[in-house]
């Protein structure tokens, strides 16, 4: 038996986390089946700062040929892939994927809805066109809309999928939600990155600049690459995590601040964008960690801070993997979807419409910040969301292992 893992994302610290964590969950879970992670035309860097060294799973890249981005999107324009195919890293990729009986969907973010990830679903349609029985797991989708012809055809091509997956699970409940409107069952699980907790050793650099004091986690979110805030002016969003800045050197002035860039080596660049606010506001005890500290050394750096801010979603996620108190600055729905999962909504604050130009909602959403940093920071329990990823992922194993009972079966016949 073996499985391809296609569209694991890189470039980013959490979907690194939740790679690594489900990785080693496969490998425990099928350690007789040959697990093969394949990635169209990635940079081999980047592929190599995730992998898992684990006897049973091996990497591939395709190696890249201008102009495969064309073609795959001519390919759904017309639902004739035949097209697609006279580029040779997709055909490689089709040739490639014959091979495998199961095709697992990596763990990730909205590729689906939220952002019109065309190469998403194109390997995942390869899949279906070679009637392979398909697992989407621990992703979050939507929102779907249709205000262009662009996005209505990403829409149908998205749902067709979605009832074409032999399982499906979703990390929020918003997610779980928008698949029922189409008329598809999910199942709700919790991100892949609470099915481990990494131990790892905190750099000495990092050491000697912490040099020994207590710290908070602080984790903007420049949101300049996200479609929701495209049109909020830069200076409005750096204006409302300075004045958190101001609210910590107030709240915690015996404490340092530490800020950890959850991107690296990509366009949306955390490290530099930190050093910006850095510099912004004056701030000489803010410690800007390096982007290339992988997650296991993030969740080690969080595992020892007494307080998590994090307007990114594995920021929060490390926190209660680690049982740390937080608060969630979330901008999108699938933060709120896994708070509300775990019932820790109350260390929600919710910013999606707080640049539009209202202030007093702007000034509400400070209010709370204050009003959370100002409470009791109680130890937290990580037991909730490791038991609901555990059962969820034995759930989606079990799917996979009914059919390879099937094939055994079959094999045995023949």
């Amino acid at each position: 038996m073996k499985i391809a893992v296609i569209n694991q994302p890189l470039a980013n610290r959490g979907d690194e986390a939740a790679h690594k964590a489900f990785i080693r969950a496969m490998s425990k879970a099928f350690p007789e089946y040959q697990i093969d992670v394949i990635f169209l035309c990635e940079e081999q860097e980047l592929i190599d700062s995730i992998r898992v060294e684990v006897k049973n799973v091996s990497y591939i890249n395709i190696p890249r040929v201008r102009g495969f981005g064309r073609f795959e999107k001519i390919g759904f324009l017309f639902d004739n892939f035949s097209f697609s195919y006279l580029n040779p890293s997709l055909r490689k990729f089709h040739n490639f994927l014959k091979e495998y009986d199961r095709v697992v969907c990596a763990p990730g973010g909205m590729c689906m809805g939220g952002f019109t990830n065309w190469n998403h679903i194109w390997q995942l349609d390869v899949a279906r066109r070679l009637k392979k029985p398909v697992f989407y797991w621990g992703r979050s989708i939507g929102p779907f809309t249709e205000e262009s012809f662009k996005k209505k055809l990403f829409k149908k091509y998205s749902i067709r999928l979605l009832k074409y997956f032999s399982y499906i699970s979703l990390r929020d409940k918003v997610s779980v939600d928008i698949a029922r409107q189409f008329g598809v069952n999910a199942d709700e699980v919790v991100d892949s990155a609470f099915l481990d907790v990494p131990v790892a050793k905190i750099p000495e650099s990092i050491l000697k600049d912490i040099d020994g004091s207590e710290y908070v986690v602080f984790v903007p979110n420049s949101l300049a690459w996200h479609p929701r805030y495209k049109e909020i002016p830069q200076e409005k969003i750096d204006e409302f995590y300075l004045r958190i800045i101001k609210l910590l050197e107030t709240k915690f002035a015996d404490k340092k601040i530490v800020m950890l860039p959850q991107t690296y080596k990509s366009v949306i660049n955390d490290y530099e964008y930190f050093l910006k606010l850095k510099e912004m506001s004056g701030n000489k005890n803010i410690i800007v960690i390096d982007e290339n500290q992988n997650s296991d050394i993030q969740q080690e750096i969080i595992k020892k801070s007494c307080l998590v801010i994090g307007a990114r979603y594995h920021s929060v996620v490390f926190a209660i993997n680690n049982e740390i108190p937080f608060i969630s600055l979330s901008y999108e729905h699938k933060m709120k979807g896994l708070l509300e999962v775990l019932d820790m909504t109350d260390r929600m604050v919710e910013i999606q419409d707080i640049f539009d130009g209202n202030t007093s909602e702007f000034e509400k959403a400070l209010d709370k910040v204050e009003h959370l940093v100002s409470g009791k920071l109680e130890k937290l329990s990580a037991s909730q969301a490791r038991e609901s990823v555990q059962n969820g992922f034995e759930r989606f194993a079990g799917k996979i292992k009914k059919v390879q009972d099937k094939v055994k079966a079959y094999e045995k016949y023949r």
